[in-house]
């Protein structure tokens, strides 16, 4: 291993009961995790709340099925956030372009959330089934020490 390159440091894992209230505690351990001052803590915890919001929405349901994986790395450069559900072979998440005009847009139901994280991510992210067919989404999001490329991100008219 090169001197240079840092070693992530794990922050945490945990594992949430899937239900209708998993997207608020998802961003509530994320906020705990990185605590209020870490320049990404309002990105991730966007992104975490998206993608357990898309588990809650798209994981097969059932007997054993009802649970939500989140793990948390860091290093100097990026968070890595990955999230784990019981997967859903048939759905798989896309990432829809991202609209140049949003007051066309508003009406639509949906769609934005990948194609947010993506853009958050600076395309850094992807997604998996494992061989038992769950889930994996993971990203990485950049860690930038000024509010400058925070309001770059906003849509027109915000």
């Amino acid at each position: 291993m090169q001197a240079d390159m840092a070693v992530p440091r794990q922050l945490l894992r945990t594992t949430l009961r899937l239900n209708e209230h998993t997207p608020h505690r998802a961003r509530l351990v994320v906020r705990s995790w990185l605590g209020p001052g870490h320049p990404v803590v309002d990105d991730t915890e966007l992104i975490a709340s998206e993608l357990v919001t898309n588990a809650v929405k798209h994981a097969l349901q059932g007997p054993g099925r009802d649970w939500v994986r989140l793990r948390l790395d860091e290093d100097p450069a990026h968070v890595r956030l990955v999230v784990t559900d019981a997967g859903n072979p048939m759905s798989a998440p896309r990432c829809l372009p991202l609209p140049t005009d949003w007051d066309a847009w508003a009406g639509q139901l949906g769609g934005l959330g990948i194609a947010t994280i993506a853009k958050m991510c600076e395309g850094v992210w992807g997604t998996y089934l494992t061989r038992h067919e769950t889930r994996v989404v993971w990203c990485y999001v950049p860690i930038r020490r000024s509010g400058v490329a925070a309001a770059e991100r906003q849509p027109p008219g915000q």
